[in-house]
């Protein structure tokens, strides 16, 4: 029945048996309605895993519905939605593994206090004089055994200790059903506990009833919750991890452009450092010679100052005049 209205649902819409003044009235709901449960959306919703169990949290208070799930998984908002309904499903398991994990520590106290069996009631006057003939003659004949050893006779031994044996079962017979007793009551009252949904169980029990406890309802939801969790909290820690490293990849980059910029800046600073010294150079350079123009003209083996050589102070002719002012005694000669 469920099956067909879900159809119909699909097929009509979830008005489709309203009213017109209904209708006016109705609202369609939404993935992302407060209504709507979340919980379902992303994964599972506890409430569906216990039903009819021990740990039954009865009926969801919110919409189950599979149409709003295939909504909410292709809407472009599904990825940025899926963390929060996560984060919210992690929160209520969480509380519901604590109560458990509270759970299985009463029960584990409850095991740890178990009472030992009462030992079993003291002999009948009759069993006691009975035992303890037994044990005189079991005393006397192993005596006999041992000096039968001694002397070497092996054979007339065993046939005593075989005598042994048989009187030692009888004796064991006088207590037995006793010690039955005692044994089967300390072995119905060894249990054992779930660790996964809290069950107590009996230990060694037969493999179809261990069987069907691990297929039920409470372990399989249980084990469903406790993996949601760790899976969750694996993931975040992963999450943040990466987060972590990539920061560090962000710090590094920082600092490794950091010191190109400086290199770059110091490499900057030395090529204008070596340009302003080749341009002071080439200004004392100009500077030198600006103030003393010299030219490469021979006369007479010396280097003649430009101002000689541009006719300055009388020009070439004045300076003959002058060398021969000078040297007259040369001069007289050369006639």
């Amino acid at each position: 029945m469920d099956a067909q209205r879900a159809l119909l649902d699909e097929l009509m819409g979830a008005a489709r048996n309203l009213t017109d003044e209904e209708r006016k009235v109705y609202k369609e709901v939404n993935w992302d309605d407060k209504d709507v449960c979340g919980f379902y959306m992303v994964r599972f919703c506890p409430h569906d895993l216990f039903v009819n169990t021990r740990s039954d949290l009865g009926t969801c208070p919110r919409i189950h519905d599979q149409k709003l799930k295939e909504s909410f998984e292709k809407s472009p908002r599904h990825d940025a939605f899926v963390p929060k309904f996560e984060a919210e499903l992690a929160q209520f398991c969480e509380k519901l593994v604590m109560e458990l994990d509270r759970r299985v520590k009463r029960g584990r106290e409850r095991l740890a206090q178990e009472v030992e069996p009462a030992p079993p009631p003291p002999l009948t006057a009759e069993k006691s004089e009975q035992l303890s003939v037994l044990e005189e003659k079991i005393k006397n004949l192993l005596e006999q055994v041992e000096s039968l050893g001694e002397a070497g006779k092996v054979d007339e031994a065993e046939a005593l200790m075989r005598k042994v044996e048989i009187l030692n079962a009888e004796k064991t017979g006088l207590t037995q059903p006793q010690n039955e007793k005692v044994l089967l009551l300390a072995q119905e009252k060894k249990m054992a506990l779930c660790e996964i949904c809290g069950s107590f169980l009996v230990e060694n029990d037969a493999l179809e009833r261990t069987q069907s406890h691990i297929t039920g309802k409470q372990h399989v939801g249980y084990g469903m919750v406790r993996d949601f969790i760790k899976e969750y909290k694996d993931a975040k820690e992963k999450a943040t991890e990466e987060e972590r490293l990539a920061r560090e990849r962000e710090a590094e980059d920082r600092r490794i452009q950091r010191e190109k910029s400086e290199r770059s800046r110091r490499g900057d600073s030395s090529d204008r450092e070596r340009h302003r010294d080749r341009d002071r150079e080439r200004d004392r350079h100009r500077d030198k010679g600006s103030d003393r123009e010299r030219s490469r003209d021979r006369n007479g083996g010396r280097w003649v100052d430009s101002r000689m050589r541009n006719g300055r102070n009388g020009g070439r002719d004045g300076y003959r005049d002058r060398r021969r002012s000078r040297s007259p005694a040369r001069h007289s000669q050369r006639r």
